[in-house]
Formats: C-alpha cells, sequence, structure tokens
C-alpha cells in the first residue's frame, strides 16, 4: 500500500505529514501553489523582478508556522494571505523609491500594439495607486476574488475593502480618461 498520489492528498494531510517530519509533504505543497501564488503575485506587483521572493517568504513562512495554521484546509488562503502582505510591502517600498513602471518589459503575451500600448497604461495607472488602494482592486477585479474574501486577504472590514476598490476605481478612470 503507498502513499496516495498528489492529486488525490488533500493540503490538510500534506500539512499533517509536513508538521510530523515529511519532507517530501512540504515539496508536495510546494509544486501545488507555488506556480498560483507566483501569478498572484505578479499580478499585484505588475513585474516579475521579485515573484520568486514573495512565493519563498510565502513558503518560509509556512515551514516555520505549519503548526500554528487554524484551519489545515485553508493552506493555499494562508500562503495567499503571506504572499499579499510581502508583495504590499514590496509596493510600499518600490513607491517609495519611485520605480516606474516604463522601465519594465512589457507585459508579456500583448501581441497587438494598440492592446499593449493600454496594458501598458493600465500598469502605470495601478503603479500610481497606493498599495493600500492597489492590492484589493488587484485581487477583486483581476484575481477574481469575491469583496468578502479581499477584505479577509488584506485584512481589513468590507465596508474599508469596498471604499477603497471605489476609490482605486474613480483613481483609475481619471488616469485613464475613462468616463464612468
Amino acid at each position: 500500500m503507498g502513499v496516495a498520489s498528489t492529486a488525490e492528498t488533500s493540503d490538510e494531510s500534506l500539512l499533517e505529514r509536513f508538521v510530523t517530519g515529511d519532507e517530501r509533504a512540504f515539496t508536495q505543497l510546494y509544486r501545488r501553489h507555488a506556480r498560483y501564488l507566483a501569478g498572484v503575485a505578479r499580478r499585484l506587483m505588475g513585474d516579475e523582478l521579485e515573484l520568486d521572493e514573495v512565493v519563498q517568504e510565502a513558503f518560509l513562512a509556512l515551514r516555520a508556522q505549519a503548526e500554528e495554521i487554524r484551519d489545515p484546509g485553508a493552506v493555499r488562503g494562508w500562503l495567499v494571505r503571506v504572499a499579499v502582505r510581502s508583495a504590499t510591502k514590496r509596493l510600499t517600498k518600490r513607491r517609495r523609491r519611485r520605480l516606474l513602471l516604463a522601465s519594465q518589459p512589457p507585459p508579456r503575451g500583448a501581441t497587438d500594439p494598440a492592446a499593449d500600448h493600454e496594458l501598458r497604461a493600465l500598469f502605470l495607472a495601478l503603479e500610481g495607486l497606493p498599495p493600500k488602494l492597489r492590492v484589493p482592486w488587484v485581487l477583486h477585479r483581476v484575481e477574481g476574488e469575491t469583496l468578502p474574501r479581499t477584505a479577509e486577504l488584506v485584512e481589513v472590514s468590507l465596508a474599508t475593502v469596498k471604499r477603497r476598490i471605489a476609490d482605486a476605481d474613480a483613481r483609475l478612470r481619471a488616469r485613464l480618461g475613462v468616463a464612468r
């Protein structure tokens, strides 16, 4: 009798196995969630320079705090919260240094010059938002998280997250010259 395949093994089971010393379980959790976390971080941050660091910080936190996770079945959500906090800190530092997104390579996948221009304009407008507005906007509008889940991920009230997303919408419309 062997161990169940990765696809059949729940996050909860993998976490429990890791806590008891099974490094393979940690590796399986990493393989299962690292790409998703990198995607979230990419969309929050707008570039790929620090993606690996955000993902690594999330998994280092998991390694250090695995025994303290209250809901072992919600490993992905826990990792996303850690990654969001890490990305937010990095965005704040980046904003302070006033790095411009224009110095970054254009987003991948845009082959139409008009679409590439529109994406670059959106990323530049997003870069101008403070992290407290940008992060919930990207989580809700790009990642498709519900408002309650977005509030949970950024650790603010539902009313606050609604207000921040509305503020981000208004600022983005103004910067992009889009009528309501």
